[in-house]
């Protein structure tokens, strides 16, 4: 089943890729998916891509004051892994273990809840970091766009799943990464107006196409929506896949899977 669209860049085919539905534009590519050269694809001259020009999200005057800092620690005090072959992009292979995700930071709203007043967040992944097993047992990263039909599709769905996939001890963070034509900016506007038409209830985040993006090394930007399912007990990339298939299960059983099991890496935390 195909839909086309268009956009101020061409037509916008929406197919099927890896067994679903993506946005497939032919538009720009900021990245495959493989290894980087780069300290986990991260933003250069800013501090994990939160400082500096990534503050033009709030420059429509979407909301007020931001917080200045992130995160590099988890809620119980365990610092953020720094692997020695450092960070990077390549998801688990059967038996040989993912990259460890570099400690991003993003402007967001937690748990899908706009403030009064509107005050963004920075949200660190940091904030996930889980060796224990005490709150999570999966960390789903989703990217989107507001353009891309599968990926409000998505969303509409991870919204209905939101109390199963708590059941799991799964959280969601959605990364809202380009407007409703391709190529154009978000705004912290765009995102609160993306989490009330969806009735979000989970963590969404801006990660700007054309600001720096954290997760620009990740993913084919006219393949979305973008995947990925992360082991919080070592922050190990498991899985990084383009599409939707239309079944949240379905899309998340290979990676709880790989949960269920040992970790890829050493826990080198001291559980109590």
């Amino acid at each position: 089943m195909k839909a086309m669209g268009f956009s101020a860049l061409g037509f916008v085919v929406l197919g099927l890729a890896v067994g679903g539905v993506a946005c497939s534009s032919g538009g720009s590519t900021t990245g495959n998916g493989g290894e980087s050269s780069s300290s986990g694809g991260g933003s250069s001259g800013s501090s994990g891509g939160y400082g500096g020009p990534t503050c033009n999200p709030c420059a429509d005057g979407g909301g007020s004051t931001l917080q200045s800092s992130g995160h590099d620690v988890n809620p119980y005090g365990a610092p953020y892994p720094t692997p020695s072959s450092g960070y990077g992009h390549v998801p688990r292979s059967g038996s040989t273990p993912g990259s460890i995700l570099q400690n991003f930071k993003f402007y967001g709203f937690v748990n899908g809840s706009v403030p009064s007043p509107d005050k963004m967040s920075i949200v660190s992944l940091a904030d996930f970091y889980d060796p224990c097993n005490k709150t999570y047992k999966m960390i789903h990263l989703t990217a989107a766009a507001v353009w891309c039909g599968p990926c409000n599709q998505e969303t509409d769905a991870l919204v209905m799943a939101k109390s199963d996939l708590a059941s799991k001890g799964v959280v969601v963070l959605q990364v809202l990464f380009d407007g409703a034509t391709m190529g154009t900016p978000v705004y912290q506007t765009t995102l609160e107006s993306w989490i009330r038409l969806h009735a979000s209830n989970f963590t969404e985040l801006l990660d700007s196409e054309l600001v720096d993006p954290n997760l620009g090394g990740f993913f084919n930007t006219g393949y979305i929506p973008w995947n990925a399912d992360v082991d919080p007990r070592t922050m190990e990339l498991l899985t990084s896949t383009d599409g939707f298939s239309g079944s949240v299960d379905t899309d998340l059983a290979p990676g709880l899977s790989d949960v269920a099991g040992t970790p890829g890496y050493t826990v080198s935390y001291k559980c109590q």
